[in-house]
């Protein structure tokens, strides 16, 4: 594999034309005509009867039907502010598959919970959710003004984690009443998750980035052409084969820049003019 062809080693913005823009713009189309030409019931989670196969395709339309006008008003507000700050780091594909993990992490939880009866789901909060923590993830910095708040403006990451307090709280206080609550927060997990596939250790912003993850253990790669360690620190001016480059990829990609040596540093700067035709 290549050193243009690793994905830690592309461009983290769409090619021009392919952002998530028009993808943003027709997500909130289709909420709007789904409100004024489906009814809900069709389109909505109704585990009334308990699971039905049914229910797999109303995972997805769920996440598109609304039951009144202000529902719909303030989901589209929500999906517009925070999608814009989305989709210039974001393809179509990329941006509709963030909609539908908030959406369908939802519906998954709420169809678990009420698995034998009596609920019906509806409404696209959970994939709104999805993507404010992605707004705060990709524009940690960016400030929002708050009507009726004192200390506005406020950051996309304060925003974000008040927000999550406060729906914790709120989920918490309604005892056995918080399920849309519940289904926000798992709103915010699916896009998290998904947001830590697409761009790994390259966020700006992680708000679990605190959490000490379990060590896996490192496997080094013998040196190419069964040579030692030693005979490779001693020998710069041969060529860079393509198992030496893929072992000095391996390693920035697990380690990061900084645990690379000098004569790494050096060996990836020849592999680089031999791609260039250089040498």
């Amino acid at each position: 594999m290549g050193l243009h062809n690793r994905e830690y080693m592309r461009s983290p913005y769409p090619e021009p034309g392919n952002d998530g823009r028009q993808m943003l713009f027709t997500l909130i189309i289709i909420n709007i005509v789904s409100f004024f030409l489906f009814k809900t019931a069709p389109l909505a989670l109704n585990m009334m009867n308990g699971f039905q196969p049914i229910n797999i395709l109303q995972l997805i339309s769920a996440g598109f039907v609304h039951y009144d006008f202000w529902q719909l008003f303030f989901s589209m507000w929500g999906l517009y502010i925070f999608g814009k700050l989305v989709t210039p780091y974001m393809t179509r594909q990329k941006f509709l598959m963030l909609y539908l993990a908030g959406s369908i992490t939802g519906g998954l939880v709420y169809m678990l919970t009420h698995f034998h009866g009596m609920g019906i789901l509806f409404g696209s909060s959970g994939a709104v959710c999805a993507v404010m923590i992605a707004a705060a993830m990709l524009e940690p910095e960016r400030r929002f003004v708050m009507l009726f708040l004192p200390f506005s403006p406020i950051k996309t990451t304060t925003l974000v984690i008040c927000y999550t307090v406060l729906e914790v709280l709120m989920m918490l206080g309604n005892g056995g009443g918080g399920t849309s609550h519940l289904l926000n927060l798992c709103g915010f997990a699916g896009g998290y998750i998904l947001m830590k596939i697409f761009y790994r250790s390259r966020l700006p912003w992680d708000p679990l980035r605190f959490v000490k993850m379990p060590e896996v253990p490192k496997f080094t790669t013998p040196p190419p052409s069964g040579k030692s360690s030693a005979d490779t620190a001693g020998n710069s001016d041969a060529p860079v084969t393509q198992r030496e480059l893929d072992a000095l990829l391996d390693k920035l990609s697990r380690e990061g820049i900084n645990s690379l040596s000098q004569h790494e540093l050096e060996r990836l700067k020849k592999a680089r003019r031999q791609m260039r035709g250089e040498e």
